[in-house]
């Protein structure tokens, strides 16, 4: 891996401790809000590698191994009210020491990092009292000349080495998403995004979400990470470019695939036995979209039977036959109670989606 001046500053900048209780809630607004990015970003250009809980509640890269540019967001929700330049930099006391603020533990990583750090955002679904004309997405150096001064002489008494206080790269953000129904919200996005590069296509929507905020809150949560290793650090805390690839990727597997009523006719079988492979085709299809590490086995599994042996002459009921002799015994060790028109679905799953 190519050594940058970034990734050696990550390595030797011990983390900042947070104090702050981390709940359910709180884990999964975050998962969600690192979801948004990671959505937004995509459409863009360029590598890209969104982390939790890395110097900071979110972390985005701009590369995946060798990242030399990051923004740094502090993902903050509040119930009611706005947010005040008073709240933003206040202080508490612990053990006789003071804290940084919110904007402070926000500078702090700009003097870290350096000329790395493109911004750092303090986002919220919470607007603030200060906004200038009303924006929702601003940099400090645009508040009004009252606010600014207020702002650079509270962040100047935090830090009183600094000749200057680099407020250009200080940044408000106000998410759209609603801590009431966020995951509503979310889900949209996600939609939005399928349609964007996918365009109208069918498809289970709360299926591939539950598996897209299923990652992202996993990850949120990783623990045991050696965060002096960054690609560990991507593999365990990370949502890269390829991942969001992989999401789209299952949506046009499962699209391409096709319906039942244009696979039957070509299998024979006892009449309640088709009727219950239609069955479970109709609803694996729908499945495939959220599987659990199991279901990911046997997949493995069957493709990996499908490609290594010469099935291009045979029709689907002796395909069906092959495989589901030559993989049974292995797909059962992982979905034991599964019935054999359930594996029988996933081999033509696994079929038809084969380039």
């Amino acid at each position: 891996m190519q050594m940058t001046t970034l990734l050696r500053k990550l390595a030797s900048t011990a983390q900042r401790e947070d104090s702050g209780a981390q709940t359910n809630s709180r884990y999964h607004y975050q998962a969600l809000c690192g979801l948004v990015l990671v959505l937004e970003r995509h459409n863009l250009d360029g590598d890209y590698a969104m982390v939790f809980e890395y110097h900071d509640d979110i972390a985005l890269f701009d590369n995946h191994t060798a990242p030399e540019n990051v923004q740094f967001y502090q993902v903050k929700s509040k119930s009611a009210g706005n947010w005040t330049v008073s709240a933003l930099t206040k202080r508490k006391s612990e053990n006789g020491n003071e804290k940084h603020s919110f904007l402070g533990k926000m500078y702090e990583n700009v003097l870290a990092f350096g000329d790395a750090v493109e911004k750092t955002t303090f986002l919220s679904n919470a607007q603030t009292n200060f906004a200038p004309d009303n924006k929702h997405n601003f940099s400090l150096s645009e508040c009004s000349t009252k606010d600014l001064e207020k702002l650079q002489e509270k962040l100047g008494e935090e830090f009183s080495s600094e000749d200057t206080i680099k407020t250009n790269v200080l940044w408000i953000d106000r998410t759209n998403l609603s801590l009431d129904d966020a995951d509503a919200h979310a889900k949209g996005k996600v939609d939005e995004f399928v349609v964007d590069h996918l365009g109208e296509v069918e498809f289970s929507l709360s299926a591939l979400f539950k598996a897209i905020t299923d990652e992202c809150d996993r990850k949120s949560r990783a623990a045991d990470v050696d965060l002096n290793d960054f690609e560990q650090v991507v593999a365990q805390r990370g949502i890269t470019r390829a991942d969001a690839d992989a999401w789209l990727s299952v949506v046009s597997s499962t699209v391409n695939c096709p319906p039942w009523e244009h696979i039957a006719p070509d299998i024979n079988l006892p009449a309640l036995r088709k009727a219950r492979l239609g069955r479970e085709w109709n609803s694996y299809r729908i499945e495939v979209l959220n599987p659990n590490e199991a279901v990911r086995k046997a997949r493995r599994t069957i493709r990996n039977f499908i490609e290594a042996n010469d099935l291009e002459e045979l029709s689907v009921d002796d395909l069906l036959d092959e495989v589901l002799k030559g993989v049974l015994a292995d797909v059962k060790i992982e979905l034991a109670v599964a019935p054999n028109e359930r594996i029988m679905a996933m081999i033509l799953y696994e079929t038809y989606s084969i380039q």
